[in-house]
Formats: C-alpha cells, structure tokens, sequence
C-alpha cells in the first residue's frame, strides 16, 4: 500500500466512511513494520483506536457472559431463608384470617337469644314491692343531693346579706 492511499484511507477512516474491509487493509498497513515516517502519528493513533475497540468488545462480551452466568447461577439456586421465611409469614397470616373470622362466625351463630321478658315479674305484690324499693332508693339519693344544694343555698344567702 502507498503512502498517498494510506494516508486517503485514514482520512476516510476519521469521517467514518470506510468499510470492514478498508479498516482491516489499514490495520494490516499500521501493524506492519513499513510505516514511513510521516504516518507514524496516524499509525499510534489507529492502533490505540483499534484497541480500545478490542478491549470494549471484549469487556462487552465479558460482562455479557459474567450476566449469562448470573442468571443461571440464580436460576438452579434453592430457595434462600428469606424466601422461605417470607412464605412462612404470608401462611401463618392467612392461617390467622382464616381463624378469626372462624371465631366471629361462630360467636355470632351462638349468640344466646334474649328473652325480653326475663326481668319480669308473675306475681304483682312482688313487682310492686321491687318498684316500691327502688323507687325509695332514688328519693333517697335524691333528697341527699338536695341538702346539699340548701347548705350553698343558706352560704350564698349569707354571703348576699354581708356587704363587701
């Protein structure tokens, strides 16, 4: 290869027209020893170029494969404590769901009928007396509070006769 058609070709190559077979034919050309001097700028330039290509497809396929392993790594993995502890917790809560709607089901099923003629009384003197009873347990209750309210009665009173 000539030094002109060299020199054309890297220029190509910097546009980025150049084709598969053109970047090989240079690479052959800068990787040979009979580079003249004028392009030996243009020669270490390609080459570093061309190699960091190399080493990025290469650490392209690297991590490609480092992903691919990973994933069937995981894949034929068991399944880890949290995974089963997880499982455990989400069982037991159902389990516990399950069992406290089972109690209130069953409380309501079972709730006792009240009769609303239990506190009844057959016999009338019986029911009267019961009145009669609570009844004087009320007027007492009553009248204490009213002895009171008589005793700050007579104090505001008092208070009112006294001029201050």
């Amino acid at each position: 290869m000539t030094t002109e058609f060299a020199q054309q070709l890297f220029d190509k190559y910097l546009d980025g027209n150049t084709t598969a077979q053109e970047e090989k034919e240079l690479l052959q050309f800068f990787s040979s020893q009979q580079v003249p001097d004028s392009l030996k700028a243009e020669q270490a330039y390609f080459l570093n170029i061309f190699n960091e290509k190399k080493a990025q497809q290469l650490e392209d396929t690297l991590s490609h494969k480092i992903d691919a392993w990973q994933a069937a790594e995981k894949a034929f993995q068991p399944a880890t404590v949290s995974t089963r502890k997880h499982r455990w917790l989400w069982a037991t809560g159902i389990a516990a769901s399950i069992a406290v709607v089972a109690t209130i089901g069953f409380s309501l099923l079972s709730k006792p009928t009240i009769d609303l003629n239990a506190d009844t009384y057959d016999s009338p003197e019986l029911a009267y007396a019961t009145t009669e009873q609570s009844l004087a347990l009320l007027s007492k209750t009553i009248n204490k509070g009213c002895d009171e309210l008589e005793k700050i009665s007579e104090i505001t009173q008092s208070l009112k006769n006294t001029n201050y």
